[in-house]
């Protein structure tokens, strides 16, 4: 009768399992950048953030994630003491809109359980781009470097939540802060290489999507 079972399992039921492995969420936090205006403080100026967030758990450890975010950006020559920023003056504010595909790892186990929580740290990367529209109306479209980490915990069967830091490696000086990749000023054509940042960080939560209830006793997903 067992293996009567698993058979029927395994037509019926296991395609709706796996869907089963889904979350779909949102996030909320902070953003900042780093660049020639701001080349050292963290947290610096923070702005909002907010993103959808979809994961798709092919075991206990391993995620594919893709995110969409809305970050708002700022920065003032004059929130620093240097001279020369000083006398700059610059400023800048700008939006982006970032979309990125990860591929995620748990250092532990992540499990979807009734009545059970895990936890886990986890890092990940892949490829991302963003649409940047700054203060002077300019528009630009490039691609960036992703890496994130942060902590994640399920919470029981179908939700889970965390926090996570994200950070963005541009390949270009000027499309966010309008300002050349030299602290120097531009007569002395510094050669200099001092591509932008952008960061952000803050709390999401998934619920289990595509997951219809269907179990078979010779077949429990953990997830």
């Amino acid at each position: 009768m067992k293996n009567i079972c698993f058979l029927l399992c395994s037509l019926f039921c296991l395609p709706i399992i796996a869907q089963s492995k889904s979350d779909l969420g949102i996030s909320l936090g902070t953003a900042y950048y780093m660049g020639d205006i701001n080349p050292t403080t963290l947290f610096y100026s923070p702005k909002i953030n907010a993103g959808i967030v979809y994961r798709y758990n092919f075991n206990t450890r391993y995620v594919f994630k893709s995110e969409l975010n809305y970050v708002a950006l700022s920065a003032k020559d004059r929130d620093f003491p240097d001279p020369y920023q000083q006398a700059r003056n610059a400023s800048f504010s700008s939006e982006l809109y970032d979309i990125s595909t990860q591929f995620e790892f748990n250092f532990l186990p992540l499990i979807f359980k009734e009545r059970k929580l895990s936890f886990s740290p986890f890092v990940s990367t892949g490829l991302a781009a963003a649409l940047i529209l700054n203060s002077s109306s300019k528009k630009s479209f490039e691609f960036v470097y992703p890496f994130s980490l942060g902590i994640r915990v399920t919470v029981g069967k179908k939700w889970s939540t965390g926090v996570q830091w994200s950070f963005r490696k541009t390949f270009n000086d000027i499309n966010i802060d309008g300002v050349n990749n030299s602290p120097l000023p531009p007569s002395m054509n510094s050669q200099l290489i001092n591509n932008d940042w952008y960061s952000f960080a803050g709390l999401f939560i998934t619920y289990k999507i595509f997951d219809f209830g269907i179990t078979c006793p010779a077949y429990e997903s953990k997830f």
